[in-house]
């Protein structure tokens, strides 16, 4: 088993009435490429504890040549959202050339306008092993030596 960092990401939160002077906010967000069959999507994800399945944009669906009529739906939710259809698919991440796995992930209209995927519990979490190191601003990722 091989240990790898990944850096976190720096994220400028714009200025609210909380925050009059804007934020930064450190995110572990990874490169990687979607594949299904021949067809391939670089993109970027968070690595989120908090998400249920690996899920990215729907528009994700038609670059990766996968039809959303087929494709089984499940009705899903996140922060102050019910009910948004999320449609499901077998594909395969290469996480930034470290290691390519397959997974059932989800694909979802609410993720569109930040055109970013989520790494989750199923499929995900449920393979790796992970630390967080947020004053190191690094995640942790252990990939056993047999890689997929």
């Amino acid at each position: 088993m091989a240990t790898y960092p990944l850096p976190y990401s720096l994220i400028r939160i714009p200025p609210s009435d909380a925050f009059p002077s804007g934020r930064i906010a450190l995110r572990p967000i990874v490169k990687l490429t979607l594949v299904s069959g021949i067809r391939t999507l670089t993109c970027y994800a968070v690595i989120d504890s908090g998400a249920d399945y690996c899920v990215f944009p729907r528009s994700f669906m038609l670059s990766l040549g996968i039809d959303p009529l087929t494709a089984p739906v499940e009705m899903t939710s996140g922060v102050g959202t019910e009910g948004v259809p999320s449609h499901f698919a077998n594909i395969s991440i290469d996480l930034q050339g470290l290691i390519r796995f397959p997974v059932f992930a989800g694909f979802t209209d609410g993720l569109d306008p930040l055109a970013l995927g989520l790494l989750g519990q199923v499929g995900f979490f449920d393979r790796f092993n992970l630390g967080f190191r947020l004053s190191e601003k690094t995640c942790l990722i252990e990939i056993p030596d047999h890689r997929v």
